[in-house]
């Protein structure tokens, strides 16, 4: 029995790693700028028919560069520079997950927001999450929809 203990001990020491933080250079950094000079991104939540069910598209990413705040930061204005942004966004709906890149035009002084439709829900077919960012002033899409595969870590 000991000995069952001791080799179990040792295999899973090696399990337990720690996670490396992203360097400051990979880290997306909002560019500082003149009200109306930048653009502003957000992401978007809707409630479940529960409490505790709840589906968010947030901003992964910009221009390969982690956004930090990651879903916590979902209804922050991110700023953003204009011109051609690409963007990765991402959805969680309880255990289910999915990024996309999105390509966007970005204007100064816009205000953005991602978009999502799925079928994620309590007894929900769970098999798509389709992807877009909105210009919030003409609610017209501002970049392509992009197909998520969902993954569920839980199976």
């Amino acid at each position: 029995m000991f000995r069952f203990l001791l080799i179990s001990i040792v295999l899973l020491s090696g399990c337990t790693t720690t996670p490396q933080p992203i360097p400051a250079e990979l880290q997306y950094v909002p560019p500082a700028g003149q009200e109306g000079s930048l653009a502003n991104l957000i992401g978007s939540k809707q409630k479940g028919a529960l409490p505790d069910d709840e589906r968010t598209a947030y901003v992964l990413a910009v221009d390969g560069k982690r956004v930090m705040s990651g879903q916590r930061g979902w209804n922050s204005a991110l700023p953003i520079q204009p011109g051609q942004r690409s963007v990765t966004v991402a959805f969680q709906g309880g255990a289910f997950h999915t990024q996309v890149d999105l390509q966007m035009q970005a204007v100064a002084g816009g205000s953005y927001q991602i978009q999502f439709s799925t079928d994620v829900q309590l007894f929900g077919a769970n098999t798509y999450c389709d992807l877009w960012i909105i210009d919030t002033a003409t609610q017209k899409p501002a970049s392509g929809i992009g197909c998520g595969n969902l993954v569920n870590p839980n199976e």
